[in-house]
């Protein structure tokens, strides 16, 4: 097999910080945007509790201050950083379960679609927007980690 003769460096296509491309905020047309808000609310929580029980067997035990971490981060993610590893790790188990909660609830804004109905029989599947991401977590954190300190 012939090598490539092409000659020089390889031009990465897109430079670093900049993959993710920077517009005006643009709000996602929900039709029922508190209500679709609050259903993954729900699916935001239920992941929260399975790795609150799942640490608790590691003897990890996630205080309010650790849970809120995790929304911080997965702001930092949304607005284009890294998020990881998430801050607050008081040794390296606490810190593996931290960031397992991060890397999971991370996936959630990719995973739920919403639908628009473009014609008669189509539709069109639109990932959610890093903006009502970002509101998401915002509920999440003045109504779940609201209940977890008491």
């Amino acid at each position: 097999m012939k090598r490539d003769s092409r000659t020089g460096p390889i031009r990465p296509l897109l430079k670093k910080r900049t993959e993710i491309p920077q517009g005006p905020e643009v709000p996602q047309d929900i039709h029922d945007r508190e209500g679709e808000a609050k259903r993954i609310l729900k699916r935001l929580a239920a992941t929260v509790e399975y790795h609150r029980q799942a640490a608790k067997e590691l003897k990890v035990d996630f205080g309010s201050t650790d849970l809120r971490n995790v929304p911080d981060a997965l702001r930092s993610h949304a607005r284009g950083g890294t998020g990881l590893p998430v801050h607050g790790a008081r040794d390296e188990i606490h810190g593996y379960c931290l960031n397992t909660l991060f890397d999971e609830l991370v996936e959630e804004s990719s995973n739920i679609l919403f639908t628009t109905k473009t014609g008669s029989d189509t539709m069109r599947y639109d990932a959610m927007t890093p903006y009502f991401w970002i509101e998401c977590l915002d509920l999440m954190e003045t109504t779940y980690f609201r209940r977890v300190d008491k």
